[in-house]
């Protein structure tokens, strides 16, 4: 008798959750296990254990707290990023501590969920930021939406400003987007630096926001 051919198992997201609140890990891991993509395969009570996990557990993804004793979301983040560069993060917060939001999404997290939000939208995070996009939870403003409509009327970015800038906004550094475009470094800098002179911005969370609105992200 012929055996029928097995279908390949699509491989799970692998989520690492990093919090130093045991109860919220708990809640995150069997939220995300009981989906057939998601599964948790590490949990960290904070940014110095994720960094010793990293690389023992390979995760696609990284919930990350934004406030933590010792070494908080930014700094991880930072870490992270530095030591897996196409990791994919993702921010947690509560609503009265957005302020770490910004500079978590300068330092290479892909967006942010409100702890608080309903798991739909976090499950959508996961699965949108593992897919390379990005997320940001509806129910925070956009607190750089003014400045990003402001900057439409600037002067329009020459080509290879906006090559750089949709390069830095999809999370790539100076170094990757030098050897994409065949560049070196400092003239990478250059068209960075002249990039958000233009559109009147002042950090890359400035910049991801330009880009959602323009539809530069991953394009």
């Amino acid at each position: 008798m012929r055996k029928k051919k097995e279908r390949p198992t699509k491989e799970k997201i692998r989520v690492m959750v990093v919090d130093d609140h045991a109860l919220l890990r708990e809640v995150l891991r069997k939220l995300i296990n009981l989906q057939s993509d998601l599964e948790v395969v590490a949990e960290a009570n904070g940014g110095r254990a994720a960094l010793q996990l990293l690389q023992q557990t390979n995760p696609d993804v990284v919930l990350m707290d934004g406030s933590m004793p010792e070494m908080n979301g930014i700094e991880a983040t930072s870490r992270l990023r530095k030591l897996q560069p196409d990791i994919k993060i993702i921010a947690l917060t509560l609503y009265e501590q957005t302020m770490y939001l910004e500079e978590m999404v300068a330092m290479g997290a892909s967006g942010f969920v409100l702890k608080t939000a309903e798991p739909t939208n976090l499950l959508e995070a996961i699965r949108t930021i593992a897919a390379g996009g990005t997320y940001f939870d509806p129910a925070i403003p956009q607190r750089s939406a003014p400045t990003a409509a402001a900057a439409s009327n600037r002067e329009e970015l020459t080509a290879d400003e906006l090559k750089v800038a949709k390069r830095l906004a999809n999370g790539q550094t100076s170094a990757e987007i030098a050897a994409s475009l065949g560049l070196n470094i400092p003239a990478v800098e250059a068209h960075r630096s002249a990039a958000l002179k233009k559109l009147g911005l002042s950090s890359r969370a400035g910049l991801v926001r330009v880009a959602a609105q323009r539809h530069w992200l991953d394009s």
